[in-house]
C-alpha cells in the first residue's frame, strides 16, 4: 500500500518541475507511396513528420490566412447578400481570386455591405497582387 504524504509529495513535486517536452506516440496511417518517401528523408519519420507539421504551422505563404478569408467573407455574404443579385457570380470570383469580377458583380449591394466585404476579402486580393509582382 502506497502511503498518501509520499503521493502528495511526488504530485507536488512533479506540478513544480519545468515544463518538458512531451512525446505523445501514436499511429498515423499513410499510402506506401508516403512511406518510401519518409524512408528517403534524412531524418527519422518522427522528425521529418514534425518539421513538415511546423513548416504548415507557420504559414509561410499565407496560404492559410487567404483560404480563412475566403471563407469568412464567403460566410458574410452568404447571411447578408444572398439573395442580393449576382451573388453566386461574386462568390465563385471571390473563390477563384478575380478581383475585377468580384467587384463588378457586388458594385449595386448596399454600401456598407460593400465595405464589410471590402475588409474582409482585403487578404485575398492582397495574396494575388503579391504573386502577380513575384513577391
Amino acid at each position: 500500500m502506497t502511503n498518501p504524504s509520499q503521493k502528495t509529495a511526488v504530485q507536488t513535486t512533479d506540478s513544480l518541475a519545468p515544463a518538458r517536452l512531451q512525446q505523445v506516440s501514436r499511429n498515423v496511417t499513410m499510402l506506401p507511396r508516403h512511406w518510401e518517401w519518409l524512408a528517403l528523408q534524412s531524418r527519422s519519420a518522427s522528425g521529418t513528420l514534425r518539421l513538415l507539421i511546423d513548416d504548415a504551422r507557420r504559414d509561410r505563404d499565407g496560404a492559410h490566412r487567404v483560404r480563412e478569408s475566403k471563407e469568412k467573407c464567403y460566410q458574410f455574404m452568404r447571411d447578408m447578400a444572398g439573395n442580393r443579385p449576382h451573388f453566386e457570380e461574386a462568390i465563385r470570383a471571390l473563390f477563384a481570386a478575380n478581383a475585377a469580377l468580384f467587384h463588378e458583380k457586388i458594385a449595386l449591394w448596399p454600401a456598407a455591405i460593400r465595405e464589410e466585404i471590402s475588409i474582409l476579402s482585403a487578404p485575398v486580393w492582397a495574396s494575388v497582387t503579391e504573386a502577380e509582382s513575384g513577391s
